[in-house]
């Protein structure tokens, strides 16, 4: 019985927090245009400690995900396994913020507190509207 309970407790856990990630480049950018949004793209590598705060705390609060999902479709690219179609970076996590016609509207490097992440969100947002 504490085994069910337990299951059933992880997977509603599982419906809060983290963004719900697009499956590929060209369909984030698909879906980006048909829902009038931007992409937010998440360069990250397996064993990365900064990449994991991000995805474990930063990204588990509900409101930030929300906002995220609100203004643009994230995508996570591993830039070990995946093609990262050009997309630079000096370390991980790096995140590019596009418009869905590609145009790149601001990078940032490294990880940052859910503070710092939902400040630098408030400009993003407002030249996503521009």
């Amino acid at each position: 019985m504490k085994l069910f309970l337990s299951l059933i407790l992880l997977g509603t856990l599982s419906l809060f927090g983290e963004p719900n990630w697009a499956c590929s480049y060209d369909k984030a950018f698909e879906q980006a245009e048909k829902e009038h949004k931007g992409v937010m793209i998440m360069l990250s590598r397996k064993n990365c400690d900064a990449c994991w705060y991000m995805e474990n705390i930063v990204f588990e609060d509900d409101e930030l995900t929300e906002r995220i999902e609100k203004n643009f479709v994230p995508l996570y690219l591993d830039v070990h396994d995946d093609n990262i179609h050009g997309l630079t970076y000096i370390g991980t996590p790096t995140f590019y913020f596009k418009k869905s016609g590609g145009r790149t509207i601001k990078r940032l490097d490294g990880a940052s507190n859910l503070k710092e992440f939902a400040l630098s969100l408030d400009e993003i947002e407002k030249s996503l509207k521009k």
